[in-house]
């Protein structure tokens, strides 16, 4: 991948389609003939973001892409065509530094139609205040934070669409009072996350809820990211006796939090881990083991396209999708939908159909109020081999949990 600075076209049709005429207030007025929708953003595809980036958002970047174009191209009614999307990439390096100079490049010399999210929190959280105040409506697929209750009012372009870290970790606090009181958990748990912004988030928001549904927290405590061995701090808590083992990990240490919890034989009758636990190689390492597992996240197995786009995601990566994926996905079609309502790169009148519309997803339906994601997916578990959302418990498809999880074979 390409770190100079260095424009990298990733996808874009090699068919030639007739001029249009040009259209005021439109993106596109300035150009007589308009042979393609120009999509740009900055990601994480070096250091160790970066196969975290690539399975979750960068892998459904060329799939959306690759999908809409062989479908035609997105459709603009205003201009009475469809045109092809054009990929326009850079390596951020997973440094906010360069990503928002690589953003700013993609704005003012590639002069892109639209930008994508980069990945991760912090990356979001840098990118978000430069794309709004440039104009550009992005939904942000990878972002959890506190601060962004507050913060989402005031970028009114930036749409959030993950779950929050007060939504991500309440069901979880709730879910143990309410075994607690059926009499089968004494509620005690052991509570890990790294040192990164939404282990950090995760664990804040974990604490507050656990504390006020009387939750007996017997073990908390963070670790570095990037650590090569968590056997010691897994032995800790296991010490310390929990029902329930909750790490808000991020993919390689969800990873080795699993293999090493089954070489020490931890088996805590509930396992909750964060980034990761969705990714096909978490199941194709563990097998049956992750029957069970409690994850950040979680999707509704029998949502409307899904089959269609798994079978097109087998096809062009070789490898089954994960949730975190789809997410991912949903995002750009509500991107898409919101475009083609319009009918032109009228960057103001998406915003405007992003903020007021629901968009039928393969995530389900996905609306944004105050640029929050309404009602996201905020837990989901390994069960039979595939991963089902389990809370909200009214959201379509959520499947009821199940307990305890099985003890490591």
């Amino acid at each position: 991948m390409s770190r100079n600075p260095s424009r990298r076209t990733v996808l874009k049709s090699g068919a030639a389609l007739m001029g249009a005429t040009a259209l005021p207030g439109s993106v596109f007025a300035q150009a007589s003939a308009p042979d393609k929708i120009r999509f740009g953003y900055a990601i994480t595809t070096s250091g160790p973001l970066g196969p975290g980036a690539e399975s979750t958002t960068l892998s459904q970047y060329k799939l959306w892409a690759k999908r809409v174009n062989d479908g035609g191209g997105i459709s603009l009614k205003k201009l009475n065509k469809k045109l092809p999307i054009e990929l326009v990439e850079y390596d951020d390096q997973g440094k906010p530094d360069e990503l928002l100079k690589l953003t700013e490049r993609l704005i003012q010399q590639d002069k892109v139609d639209m930008i994508l999210s980069p990945y991760a929190t912090h990356m979001n959280l840098a990118s978000a205040p430069v794309t709004n105040k440039a104009g550009f409506p992005v939904i942000y697929s990878t972002a959890g934070a506190s601060r962004l209750y507050e913060m989402a009012p005031q970028l009114p372009m930036a749409f959030w669409h993950l779950v929050q870290p007060r939504e991500a970790t309440a069901p979880i606090s709730a879910m143990l009072a309410t075994l607690k009181k059926e009499g089968k958990i004494k509620g005690r748990v052991a509570v890990v996350h790294p040192t990164v912004q939404l282990g950090v988030e995760l664990h804040t928001a974990f604490m507050d809820a656990a504390k006020k549904d009387g939750i007996e927290v017997v073990f908390s405590k963070s670790y570095a990211f990037g650590a090569s061995d968590l056997q010691p701090l897994i032995r800790e808590a296991m010490g310390s006796n929990p029902e329930a083992f909750i790490a808000f990990s991020y993919p390689p240490d969800t990873f080795m939090l699993t293999e090493q919890a089954q070489i020490v034989n931890f088996n805590p009758q509930i396992m909750y881990l964060g980034i990761g636990t969705p990714f096909p190689g978490f199941k194709a390492k563990f097998g049956n083991k992750v029957n069970g597992i409690l994850l950040y996240g979680g999707m509704d197995s029998t949502a409307a396209g899904l089959d269609e786009y798994n079978k097109a995601h087998r096809a062009m990566f070789n490898r089954e999708s994960e949730a975190g994926a789809i997410s991912v996905y949903a995002a750009l079609q509500a991107t898409q939908h919101a475009i083609e309502t319009v009918g032109e790169i009228d960057r103001k009148a998406i915003r405007e159909q992003l903020a007021t519309q629901t968009f039928k997803t393969i995530w389900g339906d996905v609306k944004y109020e105050k640029q929050l994601n309404a009602n996201p997916w905020a837990v989901g578990q390994w069960q039979n081999g595939e991963v089902v959302g389990i809370y909200p418990s009214n959201k379509g498809g959520a499947k009821p949990l199940q307990f305890p999880k099985p003890a490591w074979s």
